[in-house]
């Protein structure tokens, strides 16, 4: 019991350094949070490797700009409703806009829109391979455009092109 008590301290403290203006991603009573620009040389995201370790919070969310033109610009074809999930933060084993969940059972291009709030971004939808109703997780950087605090479960509905 002695030892779990300065754990759940120090992941206290970490939770709220997420708020932190010097440190944080978000920044406390801002509603409309943004994704973290990428630096002026990098012209692309970073790519995904099963061998590699987890991305850092700065790795994962930071987004070319044209990465977020894409994921923010309105869809004009037709899509399927897939239904709603419950999705929290994902691992950091994957940079870009991305939602790893059951309700697909292969990688295709979709759409995730906050039942709450009517906020959407665009993502590669991931299956997890887990039974229908686990919930799914979704990346740091969709979370930032959707202006979701990492640490919240949201409902969203999901959508397949």
């Amino acid at each position: 019991m002695r030892k779990q008590i300065p754990l759940l301290v120090i992941a206290a403290l970490v939770v709220t350094g997420c708020g932190d203006r010097r440190f944080g991603l978000f920044k406390r009573g801002d509603k409309t949070a943004t994704a973290v620009a990428a630096p002026q040389n990098a012209e692309t995201p970073l790519e995904t490797t099963t061998d590699a370790a987890p991305l850092t919070v700065a790795e994962a969310s930071k987004v070319t700009p044209s990465a977020l033109a894409a994921a923010t610009k309105p869809v004009t074809r037709p899509e399927q409703d897939k239904g709603t999930t419950i999705a929290s933060l994902g691992l950091l084993e994957r940079d870009g806009f991305w939602l790893r969940t059951p309700l697909v059972s292969s990688e295709a291009k979709g759409r995730v829109v906050v039942e709450k709030s009517g906020a959407s971004v665009n993502v590669m939808l991931v299956p997890s391979g887990a039974e229908a109703g686990s919930g799914s997780q979704l990346s740091i950087a969709a979370m930032q455009v959707l202006a979701i605090p990492i640490t919240d479960l949201v409902e969203v509905r999901v959508f397949i092109r």
